[in-house]
């Protein structure tokens, strides 16, 4: 039986425009991605690996920021040409920016377009710049019984953190949408659940965490390869990204780079943390305009042959370490950047008042 859905590599790049141009460029420099090449209105960043460009950062038409979409990259210009006979589909054109290549876009269920790519001329992986330390011996670090490095130091430079690829991006969706959106994403490409989280009231997923479906061959839980987590946003009035992640070569480099983004007076949203799902070390920031992105290391591998998870929401199903899960995560508001979240009432036996969460 053909498959007719789309088959994807990977997440090539994602697009925003921002209002303030030049602060969010500032910003991103210091969140670790390169300029590969400037026009009047646009800037194509980059990481070290394989992708010419994974972010575009382009000039707003007006006083407000925009998600432009995420691009996925397939295996074939067939599979460009399944892609126009979606619904909404453009024709195969140009696509602009370093490395050339062809594009098709189409709207999603909420309106969001979802771009894919092929043809591009891609870089060669350089991993001998993803990492902060001096002297090469990033890759081998001692254990309490398992000393490996012996007579050599390990010595780090401080900085942003080097950006190697764009792994994923957070999607909310509102109640209505969730079983819509996730079908269409499923159906369309080669993507899989990996882990579902459910609400315990209910019984009805409200997150799901998706991987890249390779077969036999292994791609990241939701970093390495990309993976489309949607969520339900019971406060959110439409579907929105809530943030872009992307991947840095190692612990030490993410914390350098936190520092730096400190010292340099940005807005961390949470972190440093490792999460449950996925098990990846995150750091959530704000950039310029108040966008949430994420540097992210360290995760898990799945296959085919992983079996799908499936949870009850709580905060120990987020995050095993880090700091308490803030206000502004739940929310993605720069304002709310330092509120911790509101505590629920405890129920009180004597009156037979249940327990309640304040609204936040």
């Amino acid at each position: 039986m053909t498959d007719t859905r789309i088959s994807v590599l990977r997440l090539g790049h994602v697009h925003y425009q921002h209002a303030n141009f030049d602060r969010a460029a500032a910003f991103l420099g210091d969140f670790g991605l390169v300029e590969e090449l400037r026009t009047d209105t646009r800037h194509y960043l980059r990481g070290y690996g394989v992708q010419p460009f994974v972010y575009v950062l382009e000039q707003s038409p007006d006083d407000k920021n925009h998600f432009l979409g995420g691009y996925w990259v397939v295996d074939s210009r067939e599979e460009l040409e399944k892609a126009t006979r979606l619904p909404g589909a453009t024709a195969i054109t140009k696509l602009d920016g370093p490395g050339g290549g062809e594009v098709v876009t189409v709207p999603d269920p909420n309106g969001n377009l979802v771009g894919f790519v092929h043809g591009q001329s891609l870089r060669v992986d350089d991993s001998t710049v993803g990492t902060l330390e001096r002297g090469g011996n990033n890759d081998v670090q001692n254990t309490a019984v398992a000393k490996s490095p012996k007579g050599a130091f390990r010595r780090f430079s401080a900085g942003p953190s080097p950006v190697h690829k764009l792994g994923h991006y957070g999607y909310m969706v509102p109640p209505p949408k969730f079983e819509e959106t996730l079908s269409w994403y499923t159906s369309m490409m080669n993507l899989k659940p990996t882990d579902c989280v459910f609400d315990p009231s209910t019984g009805q997923d409200q997150t799901c965490f998706m991987h890249i479906d390779l077969g036999q061959r292994y791609s990241d839980h939701h970093i390495a390869h990309p993976e489309l987590f949607s969520s339900k946003s019971p406060t959110a009035p439409k579907a929105h990204v809530h943030h872009s992640s992307f991947e840095v070569s190692d612990y030490d480099t993410q914390s350098l780079g936190h520092d730096h983004l400190r010292k340099q007076g940005w807005t961390n949203c949470w972190g440093i943390g490792r999460h449950v799902l996925g098990s990846q070390i995150f750091d959530y920031w704000f950039d310029a305009s108040g966008n949430v992105v994420e540097h992210y290391s360290d995760g898990d591998l799945v296959n085919e042959d992983t079996s799908m998870g499936r949870e009850a929401a709580a905060p120990d199903t987020l995050y095993v370490w880090g700091p308490n899960i803030p206000l502004a995560f739940v929310t993605g508001k720069i304002g709310d950047a330092g509120k911790a979240m509101p505590m629920p009432t405890p129920p009180d036996v004597l009156t037979g008042r249940p327990a309640a969460i304040p609204a936040s």
